[in-house]
């Protein structure tokens, strides 16, 4: 696979994530895609093994943000649980490993928080938000953090 495929994807417009071993893409961009993606979308899945295997080190890969933009996912979490979102999104991140259960120990925080922050962005209908790990999480954050 050639180095910039990952990034080329991304600097059209689309976010890329797995479900289970399934490369998912999104545009995110308004309007259709670019017939130009075409190629790199056919190159994307010719290289399946590769990606699934970067995207299993980082989760998502997804366009940068600007500063203070929030998604349309990000607004649409239910109202109930908004204010949980909200809480978490102004958390500061610890530097000690810590536990989020009793079976569950988290040896990078700094790595967790990021990953969630990016699933609390991709909103319920995100890979984990659909399932409701994210409010799982953000629940237990809260209960051990409170």
């Amino acid at each position: 696979m050639r180095s910039g495929l990952l990034s080329d994807l991304v600097g059209s417009g689309y976010e890329l994530f797995l479900e289970g071993d399934r490369i998912r893409y999104r545009y995110l961009k308004p309007g259709e895609p670019p017939e130009t993606v075409k190629p790199l979308l056919d190159e994307l899945k010719r290289h399946k093994s590769e990606v699934v295997k970067i995207l299993r080190m980082g989760g998502s890969i997804a366009p940068p943000r600007k500063a203070g933009q929030r998604s349309a996912e990000t607004a649409s979490w239910p109202r109930e649980v908004q204010p949980l979102v909200d809480w978490f999104m102004t958390l500061g991140t610890p530097t000690e490993p810590f536990h989020l259960g009793e079976h569950r120990r988290i040896v990078a925080p700094e790595k967790f928080f990021r990953s969630l922050r990016l699933d609390i962005e991709a909103g319920p209908e995100g890979p984990r938000g659909r399932h409701g790990i994210v409010i799982q999480d953000l629940t237990a954050l809260k209960k051990l953090l409170n």
